[in-house]
């Protein structure tokens, strides 16, 4: 893994090596869900027999700075860029001669060909899930509706929050009380808002759909805090390792939705490849969603314990 520089200063891009090469520019290595990302790129650019240049931007500005530098001195060909800072998207692209370059999540500059985004639908299919487990459950009489969002810094995340309740209005209305939580997608945050709103909402069902689903473990622990875990349903996205076993095990766990990271790379790397050789790519990437509920959860992810009793 490539480290960032001390002191980046963005140049232009030498002259390119005969042997193919693609960048690529990781958002962070201590998050799992990147981490997935990664070597699901390492595998298929392995593959394909293309040489990877990998820089870990740390999700900072420097970070990008620095790896746009890296990138540039090695001359590589094309680049896969999971850097969220669009200010930064142009000198980037500079950097390497304006290289192809494909997205993830977050829009490239001038030299992207093609961006792969996970946004509303992921937060649609979930929603409608929700929607349709109230209809059929308690004919649409919810108490409340509680949205665990990042904030207006996350666009990506807000839209798919916006996709929720799209989802969830395919067959009930949203509730009178209707809360939108914000800067809830880490597990503390989550907890202590949640914590906050239950005191003020008695009664139930409560509904709580989130960003992430450790904002949703976050709202977990708030709710058994209070005695209200029988009060409350769930519904969070990318059913990461931690939420599992509860999807599993906890019937008010209604459903997330599985994005598959590590398979990213399947569809990155031959795009790039195509661009790199002059071949057209479709500006849109699609990665693999699916509903993750007790019904399949087993089916879909190993090591899942048995649920107690």
């Amino acid at each position: 893994m490539i480290s960032a520089a001390p002191t980046p200063v963005i140049s232009a891009a030498p002259p390119r090596s005969e042997s193919p090469s693609i960048g690529y520019i990781s958002l962070d290595e201590s998050e799992a869900f990147v981490q997935a990302v990664s070597q699901g790129i390492r595998q298929s650019a392995a593959t394909a027999g293309i040489d990877l240049v990998e820089c870990d931007a740390g999700w900072t500005r420097r970070g990008v700075k620095a790896c746009a530098v890296e990138l540039a001195e090695a001359g590589v060909h094309g680049v896969i860029s999971f850097q969220p800072f669009g200010d930064l998207a142009d000198d980037v692209c500079a950097a390497t001669g304006d290289a192809p370059t494909i997205g993830i999540a977050y829009d490239q500059g001038p030299c992207q060909v093609a961006l792969l985004r996970v946004d509303e639908e992921a937060g649609r299919m979930a929603g409608a899930a929700m929607g349709q487990f109230a209809s059929e459950r308690w004919d649409c009489d919810v108490k409340a509706y509680v949205s665990l969002e990042s904030g207006p810094d996350d666009p990506i995340g807000g839209a798919r929050m916006q996709g929720y309740r799209d989802g969830y209005e395919e067959y009930c209305p949203l509730p009178t009380q209707s809360y939108t939580l914000t800067d809830a997608q880490h597990l503390i945050t989550a907890q202590t808002q949640m914590r906050t709103l239950l005191e003020k909402i008695p009664g139930k069902p409560i509904l709580v759909a989130g960003v992430s689903d450790i904002a949703i473990l976050g709202a977990l622990t708030a709710a058994s805090a209070q005695d209200r875990q029988n009060h409350v349903w769930f519904s969070g996205q990318l059913a990461d390792p931690a939420i599992r076993q509860t999807i599993a095990c906890d019937d008010h766990y209604i459903g997330s939705v599985a994005q598959f990271p590590e398979r990213f790379g399947e569809s990155l790397v031959p795009a790039l490849v195509d661009a790199m050789e002059g071949r057209d790519v479709p500006p849109r990437l699609e990665a693999e969603l699916e509903l993750v509920t007790s019904a399949n959860v087993r089916q879909l992810f190993s090591g899942i314990l048995a649920c107690d009793g």
